[in-house]
């Protein structure tokens, strides 16, 4: 419908509420991706990682020993004292109460306390700290530059060097258990030309012994941000300079083989999976896009105002995530990152909630899903494939009474049976199939 026409036919208490949603997508005046909404930030200086126990409790570190905690999913955020003024560059919650930061000047910090307060630990080294893997309260790793490969058994009162074959900085590390983990390495100095440049290596007995996975020529930069869901899902990023592209690599092996999917460019470089299907990617120039089939393909927005960078991003489920950055930006998503699209066709009270048949079907690539809610309630609208698997989440949110309409977008799901499910306060559900025909 014409924006006009729109306005024309909404109610004057009704185009406040749409005004009110234009400002908050638009997020204080800044364009943001779609799906996403920034949160109120107390602070203006950079945020480098992000991290949350569950949707409603996380914590995000930054530069100037910044540390900012929320307790109600990023409503309000209170910033904490770190007791430095280093930069701040990864955090790991491993309970309510025990986390780890590392930071600037190989500065390990520790809270046993929920973030209330911290005290530096012993880091056993003078180099950088690069990436951190905790697995529980106790069994932690860190890596850095010069060969650094760090591990605790003991909540880090102790830090004691792993072996690690050749003259290396280890710019990831991730385990999945005490035995079984993988870190990413790059020569210091040599030929850049040399194929052991860059490696990916593995090891099944927590560090004593390295099995070289993957090697190449350095191409511009290392490999970032190595994640494993479980044994055999795997991923890591590498930035090819030559044509501005980073590419995304995927294991379903374990890492014994890996293949390789075009992100895209403008710097993709941190990105978060939730199990072997689901992911999400942020970076550089206001972009951040979501995988469905573990990373092979990948789903963006339209290219917006560029100064916007983020540098870290986290979800707790298929619908709500975070990202942080540049200028103490925090974005949010309850939608898994999808725009909804959805409207309020009208204010009339219905007699009981339905949840009518998608228009068109077959569709390509779009249809309009309408529904009616015959009271105020919290209100659940899911797309699954023929598997069960959910593919999309439209709406997660309470509602006032009324007519609504929701446009779905199947552009990035291959052709095929899907079944969309309302589901209104627990109780109320209703399915329906519909059919993408491309």
């Amino acid at each position: 419908m014409h924006i006009f026409r729109f306005f024309n036919i909404l109610k004057k208490k009704n185009l406040i509420f749409f005004l009110i949603f234009l400002i908050e997508n638009t997020g204080y005046g800044q364009l943001v991706p779609e799906g996403w909404f920034q949160q109120n930030s107390p602070v203006s200086t950079n945020l480098n990682s992000v991290y949350f126990l569950n949707s409603l409790t996380g914590w995000t570190v930054g530069d100037s020993g910044i540390v900012l905690k929320t307790v109600n999913g990023g409503m309000n955020w209170t910033p904490q004292s770190s007791g430095t003024d280093n930069i701040l560059s990864k955090v790991k919650f491993t309970s309510v109460n025990t986390g780890y930061c590392i930071g600037s000047g190989s500065l390990i910090l520790k809270s046993t306390n929920s973030g209330m307060n911290w005290f530096q630990q012993n880091s056993n080294t003078s180099d950088s700290l690069i990436s951190i893997s905790f697995l529980n309260d106790e069994v932690g790793f860190i890596s850095g530059l010069n060969n650094t490969l760090l591990k605790s058994t003991n909540g880090g009162i102790n830090w004691n060097y792993i072996s690690v074959p050749g003259s290396e900085n280890i710019n990831s590390v991730f385990f999945i258990n005490e035995h079984t983990g993988w870190i990413s390495t790059e020569k210091i100095g040599g030929n850049s030309k040399d194929t052991n440049y860059l490696k990916i290596l593995k090891t099944t007995d927590g560090g004593d012994n390295w099995l070289t996975q993957l090697n190449s020529i350095r191409q511009s930069s290392p490999y970032y941000s190595i994640q494993f869901t479980d044994s055999m899902h795997g991923w890591f990023a590498l930035y090819i300079i030559p044509v501005d592209v980073i590419s995304i690599f995927r294991t379903t092996n374990g890492g014994q083989n890996w293949s390789e999917n075009i992100l895209g460019n403008s710097g993709y470089y941190y990105f978060y999976f939730l199990d072997s299907l689901k992911g999400w990617s942020c970076g550089v120039n206001n972009r951040i896009k979501r995988s469905t089939d573990g990373g092979i393909n990948w789903i963006g927005s339209l290219a917006l105002p560029a100064s916007i960078h983020y540098y870290s991003i986290y979800f707790t489920d298929s619908l709500n995530g975070w990202t942080v950055g540049r200028n103490g930006i925090i974005l949010n998503t309850t939608t898994g990152g999808v725009l909804t699209n959805f409207t309020n066709l009208s204010s009339e009270i219905p007699e009981k909630f339905s949840l009518l048949q998608n228009y068109p079907n077959p569709f390509n690539p779009r249809t309009i899903i309408n529904y009616q809610l015959s009271m105020f309630n919290f209100v659940s609208l899911k797309v699954y494939d023929v598997l069960g698997n959910e593919v999309a989440a439209l709406v997660n949110e309470k509602q006032n009474a009324g007519i609504y309409s929701v446009e779905f977008d199947g552009s990035g799901f291959s052709s095929g049976v899907y079944f969309y499910q309302l589901e209104v306060d627990g109780n109320h559900i209703d399915t329906k199939r519909m059919i993408l025909l491309k």
